[in-house]
């Protein structure tokens, strides 16, 4: 990666970043604190965005992983290899209806987390443990081992997945 500065003599300052692709992206700061990025193909400029000072501060934190940072693609194969996400179906006759999360104590009994359901198409994230009871047709969203699901879906008794 190429990078270099130039001043901008009563205008502002140019940073460029020739990038592995062979664009280049520049930014121009201008003195009144605007901003400007721009991503070339040789001359010619494919896309040019104009950010004010704050969105450029912003978009700088999220760039530099100040509010996310990406996990390594080690990391990440490690975690598929362990964790199961599923979209499991609450028929009627289950042990869950008309009962919470809580009531069922499903992550001390079986390790699984319930991250979100779909009932009747409208998503719930993050369903409250303690407040959403589930009803038949509800679609539960779940993740844990592969282990733990299947302990799960003992639990649950009339599910599908």
């Amino acid at each position: 990666m190429r990078y270099s500065e130039a001043d901008l003599p009563g205008f502002g300052k140019r940073f460029s970043i020739k990038l592995k692709s062979g664009q280049e992206l520049i930014l121009i700061i201008h003195s009144t604190g605007k901003r400007e990025l721009y991503l070339m193909q040789g001359e010619e400029a494919s896309c040019v965005i104009e950010l004010t000072q704050d969105e450029a501060k912003e978009l700088g934190f999220l760039m530099a992983g100040v509010k996310y940072e990406a996990v390594s693609t080690e990391r990440m194969e490690a975690l598929s290899k362990e964790l199961v996400i599923e979209w499991v179906k609450v028929e009627e006759g289950s042990k869950f209806i008309d009962k919470t999360i809580a009531e069922l104590e499903i992550r001390r009994k079986t390790g699984v987390s319930v991250v979100a359901i779909d009932r009747q198409g409208k998503l719930i994230p993050t369903p409250d443990p303690f407040k959403e009871k589930i009803l038949p047709g509800d679609v539960l969203v779940v993740i844990g081992t592969r282990q733990q699901l299947k302990s799960f879906l003992e639990l649950c008794g009339k599910c599908s997945t």
